[in-house]
């Protein structure tokens, strides 16, 4: 803890000073339902921008996408930010991103 409050960004992953930094890190409990909610997104991230990037982002994708996520029984949209080349996607929200998982 000594080294972070001198340092907050000693340690990967650490920005900002602790918020509680009387308390060890090994007394801490990760909250694991937020660290796998927040692995989802960054996992779905991934995938989309792997897509974007291999320029296979077209109809095509958007469609097999959506089929599938019909099959899971999620509601899942792309649509185009007007006046741009950019798309945008329905969140994934609760049961949903683990069934995507």
């Amino acid at each position: 803890m000594s080294s972070l409050n001198k340092n907050p960004t000693a340690y990967p992953g650490h920005k900002l000073p602790s918020l509680f930094n009387m308390i060890s890190l090994k007394n801490h409990v990760p909250d694991k339902l937020h660290i796998m909610l927040r692995i989802t997104d960054c996992l779905w991230e991934l995938v989309l921008q792997e897509i974007k990037n291999e320029r296979l982002f077209n109809d095509i994708t958007q469609n097999i996408i959506i089929k599938e996520m019909e099959n899971l029984k999620i509601r899942f949209e792309f649509w185009n930010i007007h006046g741009t080349n950019n798309w945008n996607y329905t969140s994934l929200i609760d049961d949903d991103k683990l069934y995507v998982l």
